[in-house]
């Protein structure tokens, strides 16, 4: 087994979901505030969401590539399969954490609005 292709192999399995995480955490915040937000306004709700797919992302990419990783061979083809389990590893952690953030909002869409009260005469502008 060859040092360096193990370690390049978890260095990208860790920083590939980083990176995917971290581009989505500005949205992700806003919709977990929101979704959060309802009994407790501005608790850590969101916060401890945003952490958990930063664990799940990157434990799912080293659990790839410690399983599948191409650690004997020649740099490029260590790289290659580096590069390959670890976006695998992303994009199914973060289709699954997008299938549990998007539920409650389908939920939420799919409730009829509340009726509003009609606008009184006295009310409206002239």
């Amino acid at each position: 087994m060859s040092e360096l292709n193990f370690v390049l192999t978890l260095v990208i399995a860790v920083l590939g979901p980083l990176l995917a995480i971290g581009y989505l955490k500005p949205i992700l915040l806003v919709v977990l505030d929101t979704l959060c937000a309802q009994p407790l306004p501005g608790q850590a709700g969101a916060q401890f969401w945003i952490r958990s797919a930063h664990v799940l992302a990157i434990a799912g990419s080293l659990v790839l590539a410690l399983s599948f990783g191409e650690f004997d061979g020649s740099l490029l083809d260590a790289l290659r399969r580096a590069l390959w389990l670890a976006a695998a590893g992303s994009f199914i952690s973060i289709a699954v954490i997008a299938r549990q953030v998007w539920a409650p909002v389908r939920e939420r869409l799919a409730r009829p609005a509340a009726p509003q009260a009609p606008i009184a005469a006295a009310d409206r502008w002239v």
